[in-house]
C-alpha cells in the first residue's frame, strides 16, 4: 500500500509502512528544468526569484515566473515534483495511493490534484484526513490536533460519535473530523526566516559581520538553522566562512523560542477562540508542530494538555486502516474519508499503559510522589535545570525545567509529556528510567 502525506513542510511517500521519500515541497526551477524537495532549499537564497515553496498549497494553474522548462505553472510543478517523487522511490508503472492531506485543502484543489496524480500515473483511491488519521490510535476522546506546514498551521477538531460496527454487534465509537482552523502566522517558512534573522542578530552583535548581506553567506546560515531545528539541538552553533575567514555563536535554543514568541501568541489567540471549553483544552500536537522551539511549553503554560503523537502515525495509521479507507472503485472516484474508528489496539495510549512507581538512576529506585524533581534524586544531586516528573490521576506527566535539555527515549522533550513504565530519560549527563516496583 502506498501512501502520500501532502503535508508541503515534508512531503512524504511510504509503502507498506516503509517512508521511501520525506522531503519538503520546494523546487528550484532554471531552463534545464527543476529540482526538489532539499536540493532545491540549498539554492533558496542562492537564487531567491528561482525558488519556489508555495505550488502545493496552491495547486492551480497560477503562471510560474521565470518558467522553466516544461514549467509554466504551479500544477506543472506539483506534476513533476510527483514524478520526482516516483523515481526516488524507485516506482514502476501505474500505482494506486492512498493522500492523506490537511482539512485546510479546498475540495477544488483536491480535485486539481487527482488530475494530476493521474497525469503521474498515480491513481488516488482515497483522501484521508491527515490529522484525522494521525490520531485515531492515539488519542481517547475528543480533541484538537496541531500540525504545520511551511505557510500556515491548521488546528483540526476531532469529535467522537457513535456507528455501527463493521461486524453489526452494536454500536462502535469513531472518530470524526469537525471544524478547522488556518494559522499563517505559525507557517513554518515564516517562523525559520525569524529563526535565521536571531542568529544573524548574533553575528552583527558579536563580529560586526551581518551574514544576510551576502547571498553565500546568508545560505550557509539558513542550512544550519534548519539542520539544528530537524535535530531538536538544544543550541544552534552556527559557522559562516566568507573568504579566508571564519565566524561562529551560539544561539541557545530558548532564543529562538523568544523570537517566535508573538506567533505563538497568534495561535494562542486562535486556538481560545475557536472553542477550547468544548474540547477540554487538549491538544494533539504532530512531530513538526513538536519540533518548534518552544511552541509546546508555551501551549502547556496557556493551560492545555499536550498529547505527543509520533512521526510515523500518519503513515501507520493509514496502513491499519486499509481496509477501511478502501481501495478504488471504478469509475467511482477517489473516497473522501473524514471518520476512522476510534482504535487503539495497536497503539495504546498512554492513559492505559502501566503507570511507573519509581525514578531508577544509578542503580537507585527513588519513588514517584505528587511531583518529583530529578535535581533532588539521591543518585544524581545535579546542580541546574532537569525535569520533574507529576503524578496525575492515571497518568504520569515529564515536564523539563526552563532552559533544561531533556530526552525521552531519545527525543528531546519542549513541554510537558505523558510517560509510562519503561520510559527512558536522559538529562545532564545523567541516564534516567521510569520503572514499577512490585
Amino acid at each position: 500500500m502506498l501512501v502520500l502525506e501532502i503535508n508541503d513542510a515534508e512531503i512524504v511517500l511510504a509503502e507498506d509502512g516503509e517512508v521511501r521519500y520525506a522531503e519538503p515541497g520546494v523546487a528550484f526551477v532554471d531552463r534545464d528544468g527543476a529540482q526538489f524537495g532539499h536540493a532545491a532549499l540549498a539554492k533558496s537564497r542562492l537564487h531567491p526569484r528561482q525558488s519556489h515553496n508555495e505550488f502545493w498549497q496552491r495547486l492551480n494553474a497560477d503562471a510560474v515566473t521565470p518558467a522553466g522548462r516544461g514549467i509554466a505553472n504551479q500544477a506543472d510543478l506539483v506534476y513533476r515534483h510527483l514524478l520526482a517523487i516516483r523515481a526516488a522511490a524507485g516506482l514502476k508503472g501505474r500505482c494506486e495511493v492512498v493522500v492523506a492531506a490537511p482539512a485546510a485543502v479546498k475540495p477544488a484543489d483536491l480535485a486539481m490534484l487527482l488530475g494530476i496524480a493521474d497525469e503521474a500515473s498515480m491513481t488516488v483511491a482515497a483522501i484521508v484526513d491527515s490529522a484525522l488519521v494521525a490520531a485515531c490510535q492515539h488519542v481517547a476522546d475528543a480533541c484538537r490536533v496541531l500540525d504545520v506546514g511551511l505557510h500556515r498551521a491548521v488546528v483540526t477538531q476531532l469529535e467522537t460519535a457513535s456507528a455501527e460496527s463493521e461486524s453489526g454487534a452494536g454500536q462502535a465509537l469513531e472518530l470524526r473530523r469537525g471544524a478547522f482552523a488556518e494559522v499563517p502566522a505559525v507557517g513554518f517558512a515564516a517562523l525559520l526566516e525569524g529563526w535565521v534573522d536571531a542568529v544573524a542578530d548574533r553575528f552583527v552583535e558579536s563580529a560586526r559581520f551581518d551574514p544576510l548581506r551576502i547571498a553565500e553567506t546568508e545560505q550557509q546560515v539558513f542550512d544550519q538553522v534548519l539542520g539544528c531545528i530537524t535535530r531538536g539541538d538544544s543550541e544552534a552553533a552556527i559557522e559562516v566562512r566568507h573568504g579566508d575567514s571564519s565566524r561562529n555563536v551560539q544561539v541557545p535554543r530558548q532564543a529562538l523560542a523568544d523570537k517566535s514568541a508573538q506567533r505563538y501568541e497568534v495561535l494562542l489567540g486562535n486556538l481560545a477562540a475557536d472553542g477550547q471549553a468544548a474540547f477540554g483544552g487538549t491538544l494533539a500536537l504532530t512531530e513538526r508542530a513538536r519540533s518548534l522551539p518552544g511552541l509546546a511549553r508555551a501551549l502547556r503554560q496557556a493551560g492545555y494538555r499536550i498529547e505527543a503523537l509520533p512521526a510515523n502515525a500518519v503513515v501507520q495509521a493509514t496502513l491499519h486502516f486499509e481496509a477501511t479507507i478502501g481501495a478504488a472503485q471504478d469509475g467511482a472516484g477517489a473516497r473522501l474519508v473524514t471518520a476512522l474508528p476510534l482504535d487503539r489496539g495497536v497503539a495504546p495510549t498512554v492513559e492505559d499503559a502501566p503507570l511507573p512507581t519509581h525514578l531508577l538512576c544509578n542503580g537507585i529506585a527513588a519513588p514517584l510522589n505528587e511531583t518529583t524533581a530529578a535535581g533532588g534524586h539521591p543518585a544524581c544531586g545535579a546542580a541546574g535545570p532537569m525535569f520533574s516528573v507529576r503524578l496525575a490521576g492515571r497518568a504520569a506527566l515529564l515536564a523539563p525545567d526552563e532552559g533544561a535539555d531533556v530526552l525521552l527515549n531519545g527525543e528531546r522533550v519542549d513541554g510537558e509529556r505523558r510517560v509510562r513504565r519503561g520510559d527512558a530519560v536522559r538529562c545532564a549527563g545523567h541516564e534516567f528510567q521510569l520503572v514499577e516496583v512490585v
